[in-house]
Parts: C-alpha cells; structure tokens; sequence
C-alpha cells in the first residue's frame, strides 16, 4: 500500500492512550511498543507476495522482511506467527512447505519461535508473520536524531529495481541483491546496541526517502551523500534504463515536495520501494566512523550516508 493511500485510512482513526502503551499506530514507528510487568514487548507484522521464484528462498525473504522491524526498535525476536495466504491453484504443497521451512530457518537464526499461524486460500500468493521482540536495552525510536548527528545505512539499496527486472526478465539473475534479502538485520542490531543509538528505522516499501522522512522533526533535516549511498549492482544502471517498480514510483509522487534533489544519480534509487533492506540508524558523529568499522568487520555492507542538520524537515540529495 502506498504512502499516501495509508495516511488517508488512518488520518481519522482515533484510540485513548492506554497504559503501558508507548508505540502505537499513530506514532508512525515500526512496531507497537507496550510496557507489561516491568518488560517492554514490540510487535510488527509484515507479508509479501513472491519477490523471487524460488519458494525457500521466498519464505527466508519474508522472514528477513518481518524480523528486521523489530531489530530495527533495538528487540530480541522472541515469537513469531506464520501469515499463509495459499495460492492452491498455481502453487504446490510441496512449495508452501519450502516457503516456511526457509521462513523456520531464519526464525532458528535469530532463536526466534514459530508458536504458530493462520492459513487461508487465497487468489494470489502471500506469506508473512507477526513477530514479537522484547527490548533488553533500550527502545530505539524512528524519531530522536540530533542536528549533529551521522546517519548509517547497514544494506546496499535497489532490490526494488533488481526484482522488477527479474519478473521482467531483463535480467537472469541478482543472487547479490537475493543474498542481502535473504540476510537478517539481526547481528547489525546486536553491534548497535554497544553505541548511543538516538533513532533507527528499517528501509522497506516507502524506499530510503521514506523512511527518512519518516525520522525527520521540526528541529532537524537530512543531508545525504548520495555518492556514498551503497547501490546493488546493477540498480544505477537499470534505473538509467527506466527499469523500476510502480511503489518507486508512487513513493516519489508522494514524498518529493519534502526533498531537494541536487544528485547527479537517477533520483528514483532513493525511493525504491525495499524488500528487505537495511538498518538506517542515527547517531553522535563521533562513534559514527567506529560504529561503521565495527559492522564491517562483521561483513556487513554498512556507510555513513549523511548527516543531521537544524531545522526546515527537508531531505536534501547531495
């Protein structure tokens, strides 16, 4: 669903404030946040129809997908429930097994528990889960970041613009842009918690402009380096040859009175809508170059990407 789609379903929707409540719908965030005895419980559901062919592949996306909201608060995944909308029609038994062995695998990754599920048919193919995490920190917000303050993306972008040209079969294969899908956010998480983390959201549907926009605050805006944004191989130049998914396109309609746009790249790369993607995390300047060294070490394809600065609620490409 589009950005702009869901804020008008939501604009009216009105709830109290109930105890223990400290993230619900209308804080925009990544998850639902609730405080219960004295513990701290997020909750996130995410599903997706097939981005890739290959069905075990597929359910460790969708997993990958799912998980990564509640690393993106800074949670330990503790619980997951299984989504199933079941295409009976085109897809096998033996597929949809695939699907959630690959979705187990992921879960087993990060010591996360299949409890269960729902399952029904459906005309088209959908898998997913709701997952709850519990913070043993801090709760990280999608909002927080300081005028100062570096911004870290811990994934590559562009699966949106490699998957469209896979169905498209302009290209024959991006196992690339497939192992970034497939890779949790989980250990990324677990080396941010040794830093002053003062906001993290995860890069999804709304694209890296989205999910910016959705960090910013009246105090501050984003500078980004759009050299130094980490590209998939392969999306530069399928983006030049105008080769990208209707969300990308939908997210820039949306979002582009909110940028300013001096990059010499294709502009539509940083709305591409994610499956998958990285941790897009805001901190002090100071611990910004250790914090990327320390995710490196690990193999994780982290870059600072820009900056915070005061005022004005704008993204400015560089």
């Amino acid at each position: 669903m589009g950005l702009d789609d869901l804020k008008q379903i939501t604009a009216k929707l009105k709830q109290p404030r109930l105890k223990g409540v400290l993230l619900d719908f209308s804080d925009g965030d990544d998850c639902g946040a609730i405080e219960v005895g004295g513990a701290v419980l997020v909750q996130s559901v995410d599903v997706i129809p097939p981005v890739v062919d290959d069905p075990y592949l597929y359910g460790q996306i969708a997993a990958a997908n799912a998980l990564s909201d509640v690393f993106a608060k800074g949670a330990r995944a503790i619980s997951a429930l299984s989504i199933l909308a079941w295409d009976q029609e085109h897809v096998s038994a033996t597929s949809v097994q695939e699907v959630m062995q690959g979705a187990l695998d992921k879960l087993n990754e990060c010591s996360c528990a299949l409890l269960g599920g729902h399952s029904l048919s459906d005309v088209e193919q959908k898998f997913g889960l709701s997952v709850t995490g519990l913070i043993e920190k801090s709760l990280w917000r999608n909002k927080g970041a300081d005028a100062g303050d570096v911004l870290i993306l811990t994934k590559p972008i562009g699966s949106g613009i490699l998957t469209t040209a896979l169905k498209r079969k302009v290209l024959k294969e991006a196992p690339h842009a497939l192992e970034s899908m497939a890779s949790l956010n989980f250990k990324a998480m677990q080396i941010l918690q040794n830093f002053s983390v003062h906001a993290c959201t995860d890069i999804t549907g709304f694209g890296l402009v989205g999910h910016l926009a959705e960090m910013l605050s009246p105090e501050i805006s984003f500078e980004i380096n759009s050299e130094q944004v980490p590209l998939l191989k392969g999306a530069l130049d399928l983006a030049k040859e105008g080769v990208y998914p209707g969300g990308s396109v939908a997210n820039k309609k949306a979002l582009q009175e909110q940028v300013q746009s001096y990059t010499n790249l294709p502009d539509i790369l940083f709305y591409d809508a994610q499956t998958s993607g990285g941790l897009l995390v805001a901190l002090g300047a100071k611990e910004g170059l250790e914090c990327v060294e320390k995710l490196k070490d690990e193999g994780i394809k982290a870059e600072i990407v820009g900056r915070c600065v005061p005022g004005g609620r704008k993204i400015t490409l560089l």
